[in-house]
């Protein structure tokens, strides 16, 4: 996988856990992520999350 599938996996995960938040944060969003499992601590995605992008991008799965 290129470095812009991954990109494209990161930035669908991320805008879905900006749609779960009340105030358009990045910051927040990105809390939400963590607090979800769909990043590490690193603000990679984890396992979950790249399932979730899967999901989320099923042409890049």
């Amino acid at each position: 996988m290129n470095t812009q599938q991954h990109f494209l996996k990161f930035e669908a995960v991320l805008a879905h856990c900006e749609q779960r938040m009340t105030e358009p944060s990045l910051k927040a969003a990105m809390k939400y992520g963590r607090a979800m499992d769909f990043f590490d601590s690193h603000n990679k995605l984890s396992q979950s999350g790249e399932l979730l992008a899967e999901i989320l991008l099923p042409s890049y799965a």
